[in-house]
This record gives structure tokens, C-alpha cells and sequence, in this order.
């Protein structure tokens, strides 16, 4: 351990107006090599004010003989003041920062909040300190986490005020603010035979600077499976894309966190600290707090700083608050349909089927068991008139979103016995249960569901009970040469079959970026992505992408559009021997519909 005095703000050293230290304890300050500079420059330039700052003797290990532990590098807090007297020079007071004072932040760290501090972005900080953008951006994000804030002026300030500004400052100082300890830093350097502060060395152009992708996946839980499939569908367009020379020679970077869906301000959290990584897009998937207010918190940090955020929320809430502030959230774009689509498709769905003689219903009655959550409605009144015109008479009635009770829905099934029912939960597990449960009591009804059974492990947990069944998704991935030459390479590359939609619409969203990135004269400039993304059209493996509306989400063919090239198939499949296969619609149905027994 030093010996220096653990938390005395005892003046151990005055320095002459002349350069001469006078130290408290020989060699106490003039053993760290380059310190002496800084305190004979402010010396000599008679500080107006008190300066202090952190020093990280690290890069300089030099000891004092006899002095064990003086050797370790450490980092010190350094105060220099005016001595107050007509012949001028500074007080000094040297001390190590303990771990709590400085947050757990390591020299590199400080040397990060330093620039951060300064303004620097953070390719600027790579640059400086010849590390690759993501480790900087690793670096601001690890000393954010430790500070315990969100935004680089929340981490500035606490710079500041607890004296974690670091000298020397890595590169040129033209451009920073004029805070004290670089109006030091600057003296040191003018003064003639004074070591300056270390230069960056010069960087080895490897080529343009990349483009960074920051994504958030789901962490745990029900979604956790999910979540994975969307990671390994855009790590597989990452590779894709870096092995064909990237994007104008730029390679893409893909920076992932993994949150807790259900946690809003877990989300947001995600969110900001991409923000501050400088990524030059976000990708999220699906959150189970998708409330107007809350949508808008997890937006906010990306549309401030005006990086293109591209999500798969199926999202009405969403799709309105993009059309109605669409000068606030113009950065946000929803690469799928709304959930509300749903029940429009299946009420087209049953129709078809019925009026083409492929299903003959026993009855006009259908059943719905819509969420209890309004912000994620599947069956609207438009539905229910839809419904009305085409002869139903339709039930809604509401379940959890959560934990449902599915002996309650079972018996309700059997109370009304409809010739369909259609049943609205996210989670494939829980959705898996239901269906062994609801195969256990025999019911003529057409089972219908949505989304879940996308997820791989679905069939198995259903144990054989799903055979016959329908579900339905407005983002699925196309049994065409497209998509089949997709799941053999996520095999080849991932070892495991990927599942029929979050793989798929993920990997869509590196290639949509890409397709716009390379449209653009300078792909940084996030207005000009954003003019691109609304113009174009991408045909991707879960079919086809235009984000040109009001409200910047995708549309559904054919509940929204008649031009299947510009918008996404609402595919209906159909389990049949073990294996889902797609029946409608046409003309992306791989096989036709089976009745059941």
C-alpha cells in the first residue's frame, strides 16, 4: 500500500512560482513520472481557481527504493490551489482514490468518462485510444452502469463533481469545453521542453468505419427460446452480408442485450445504453408492456438521438403513436402488421374455408378468447361486423395474458360449443398446455391460434395434441426458395432448425438496413437512412417490407393491401403429420387445408 495518507486533504507539497517542489515526504510526488510537469505548469501560470483532477500512474510504475507497494499502480487525486502569497506557486495535495470514490472505475474507464466528458462520440474515443469502436462502446457503456445513470450528461456531471476528470487527455484538445483541468492539460503543452500528454498513435486504416446494429433480445422466461432464434437470424445476416464485403466495404457490427420483455423500464434502460453505444440502429423485438405511454418511454432515447429503431411488436398502440407524432418518433418503423389484423384473418380464413366447401362448420357460432389487455387487442369490432356480414355470430370473451385459466376456457368451449374457436395468447409453453388439455375432452371445434406455435419447441410440448390445428401470424417465414434456402443455412450454421417467424423477420431487419445503408450517399447520416427506409421495398424470407405509411409499419396482404410485393402474407398454417404447413393464402400455401376427425 502507499503511503500516502488514505483520505488527508493535509497539503503534502508546495511548488515555487520558480518550479521547486517542496514535498512532505521525499519523492512522494516526483516519482510518478509526468506529474512534476502538470504541477510546476500550474505553478508558473498562477491558477485562478483550485484544480482538481485524476492521475492514473499506471503507464508510469516507477518506485521509490525501500518503499514496498509504492511501485503498484494506482489512482491518485490530485488538488492544486494558488498558495495565496505575493510569490505566487500552488499548494498540492496528493492522495490515492479509493475503489468507492471513483465508483470502481478502472484507468481505462476513466480515461473513457474523461473524453465523454469532453464530448467526444464514441468512434472518436476509439480513435484516441486504438481500440475498436465496440470496446469503446463496451467501456461507456460498463462506467454508465457503474456511475448509475443513463445519459453521458448525467456521467459528466458526476465527472465533475467528484473530481474524475483524468489527466493526461489522449489527443489533440481543439474543440473541448474549457473546464479547468484541461486548461491545465493545455498549458502543459504549449510550455516549451515540457512533455506534452500522450498522442493517439497513429491508427492502421483497415477500411471505413463499420456500421453498428445494437439489438435487444428477450433474457428468460417463457421468451427465452424466442429470444435466441432472433439473435442466431441476425448474427446469420451479419455473417451474410461481412462475408460478401459488407455494405460499400463497411462492415456490419452487432451489439446484443438481452432484457426482460415484461420490464418496461428494463427495456428503456436497453435502449438508452445503445443510444450511447453510437450504434447506428436499433432492432427490438416484442414487449408485453406496449401501452401508448409505455412505447413512447422506450422510443424517446432513440428518437433523440435520431438512430433508425426498427421493432416487431405487431404493435397498434405502437403503429398510431408513429402517425400521430410522427415529428418526434419519425425514426421509428414497425416491420410487421398490427396485432388487430388477426381477427380479421381468421374470420376470411373460416369463410373461405366454409364457402369453398373445404370445412363444413356444424354451426354458425364462433368463439373468441381475445387478452385481457386492451393495448394488445386481436379482435376488433371490425372483426366482429366482419364476422356479422359473412354469417357468424361471434363470442369475446377475454383471458390473462399471463396465467389464464384454461379449465375455465375449456369448460366455456363446451358451454357454447362454436364450430370455431380462436384463442389469443403469446407465450408458446402456456399455449402448448392449453392444447393437451383441450385435446384431452373431445369438441368438434376448429381450433385456431396465433403466433406461439412459430416457436420450435412448441410441437414438442404439445406432445402430439396440436395435430389439425390452425394458427396464424402476420410475420412468417414463406415455404418458397426463399425461405427454404434461409433454414438451411440457420442449420448449417446454428446446428438446430430455426422456428417460423422471429428468426426469420430478424434476419429481414439486417438486410432491410443493409438494402437502405447501401442506398444512401453516407450511410451515418440517420436522416438520409430514414428518407430511404420509407422509399424502398425489400423482399425478405418472411416476405415483403415497405414502411412508406403514415404510421411507418409494414402492411398485411391481403387484410390491407391486394399487392402481396408490398407488404407481408397473414399466413394460416395448419399442422398436419407433425409438421406445419401453410394453407392460406394463396399463392403462398404449401398445402391444402385437411379437415379434421
Amino acid at each position: 500500500m502507499s503511503t500516502f495518507p488514505p483520505r488527508s486533504s493535509e497539503m503534502i507539497a508546495v511548488v515555487s512560482r520558480a518550479g521547486e517542489i517542496r514535498e512532505r515526504h521525499r519523492g512522494e510526488i516526483t516519482v510518478h513520472a509526468g506529474l512534476s510537469s502538470y504541477l510546476r505548469t500550474a505553478a508558473r501560470i498562477e491558477l485562478p481557481a483550485p484544480v482538481c483532477f485524476a492521475w492514473d500512474t499506471g503507464p508510469d510504475p516507477a518506485a521509490l527504493p525501500g518503499r514496498p507497494g509504492t511501485g503498484r499502480p494506482q489512482i491518485l487525486r490530485v488538488r492544486i490551489a494558488p498558495a495565496g502569497r505575493p510569490s505566487g506557486g500552488c499548494h498540492v495535495e496528493v492522495r490515492p482514490f479509493t475503489q468507492e470514490e471513483r465508483f470502481g472505475l478502472t484507468g481505462r474507464e476513466l480515461q473513457v468518462l474523461t473524453l465523454v466528458a469532453c464530448g467526444l462520440t464514441n468512434p472518436d474515443i476509439a480513435t484516441r485510444l486504438t481500440v475498436s469502436r465496440r470496446t469503446a462502446a463496451t467501456h461507456v457503456e460498463r462506467l454508465l452502469h457503474k456511475l448509475g445513470v443513463t445519459s453521458r450528461a448525467a456521467a459528466t456531471a458526476i465527472a465533475l463533481d467528484r473530481d474524475l476528470f483524468t489527466l493526461p487527455v489522449r489527443g489533440e484538445l481543439a474543440g473541448f469545453p474549457p473546464l479547468g483541468p484541461l486548461r491545465l492539460e493545455a498549458a502543459v503543452r504549449d510550455e516549451p521542453g515540457r512533455p506534452s500528454a500522450p498522442a493517439a498513435p497513429r491508427r492502421r486504416v483497415t477500411g471505413p468505419r463499420p456500421l453498428v446494429i445494437g439489438a435487444v433480445y428477450p433474457s428468460a422466461g417463457d421468451w427465452l427460446g424466442d429470444g435466441l432464434q432472433m439473435e442466431q437470424g441476425a448474427r446469420l445476416a451479419v455473417d451474410e452480408i461481412n462475408e460478401r464485403g459488407g455494405v460499400a466495404g463497411r462492415r456490419i457490427e452487432h451489439i446484443p442485450l438481452r432484457v426482460n420483455i415484461q420490464d418496461s423500464r428494463a427495456l428503456e434502460r436497453a435502449i438508452e445504453r445503445l443510444v450511447g453505444a453510437d450504434v447506428d440502429a436499433i432492432t427490438t423485438g416484442y414487449t408485453l408492456q406496449r401501452s401508448r405511454d409505455s412505447l413512447s418511454a422506450q422510443f424517446l432515447p432513440a428518437a433523440s438521438a435520431g438512430s433508425p429503431l426498427l421493432h416487431h411488436s405487431t404493435s397498434a398502440s405502437a403503429a398510431d403513436l408513429i402517425a400521430d407524432e410522427s415529428d418526434t418518433f419519425s425514426n421509428v418503423f414497425q416491420v410487421c402488421g398490427r396485432e388487430s389484423v388477426y381477427g380479421i384473418g381468421f374470420v376470411r380464413t373460416l369463410t373461405t374455408l366454409r364457402d369453398s366447401g373445404a370445412w363444413r362448420p356444424a354451426s354458425n357460432r364462433l368463439q373468441v378468447f381475445d387478452t385481457d389487455d386492451t393495448d394488445m387487442t386481436t379482435f376488433t369490432p371490425s372483426a366482429t361486423e366482419a364476422a356479422e356480414r359473412a354469417g357468424w355470430l361471434p363470442a369475446v370473451e377475454h383471458i390473462s395474458s399471463f396465467s389464464p385459466d384454461w379449465t375455465d376456457v375449456i369448460r366455456r368451449i363446451h358451454d357454447l360449443d362454436p364450430a370455431a374457436v380462436m384463442v389469443a395468447h403469446f407465450t408458446a409453453a402456456q399455449l402448448a398446455d392449453f392444447v393437451r388439455e383441450f385435446r384431452r375432452e373431445p369438441s368438434d371445434a376448429l381450433l385456431y391460434t396465433l403466433y406461439s406455435p412459430s416457436v420450435p419447441q412448441f410441437l414438442d410440448r404439445a406432445d402430439g395434441r396440436a395435430e389439425g390445428m390452425l394458427w396464424a401470424t402476420v410475420s412468417g417465414l414463406y415455404g418458397d426458395h426463399f425461405g427454404h434456402r434461409f433454414e438451411r443455412r440457420f442449420l448449417q450454421r446454428f446446428g438446430s432448425t430455426s422456428g417460423l417467424s422471429s428468426a426469420g423477420i430478424r434476419y429481414d431487419m439486417v438486410h432491410l438496413l443493409a438494402a437502405a445503408w447501401s442506398q444512401c450517399d453516407s450511410p451515418h447520416d440517420t436522416e438520409e437512412v430514414k428518407r430511404v427506409l420509407r422509399r424502398i421495398v425489400h423482399r425478405g424470407v418472411n416476405g415483403s417490407y415497405h414502411l412508406g405509411s403514415p404510421d411507418q409499419t409494414n402492411l398485411v396482404y391481403p387484410d390491407q393491401t391486394a399487392d402481396p410485393s408490398i407488404g407481408q402474407a397473414h399466413l394460416v398454417y395448419q399442422v398436419q403429420d407433425g409438421h406445419h404447413h401453410i394453407i392460406a393464402p394463396a399463392p403462398y400455401s404449401t398445402a391444402p387445408f385437411r379437415p379434421t376427425v
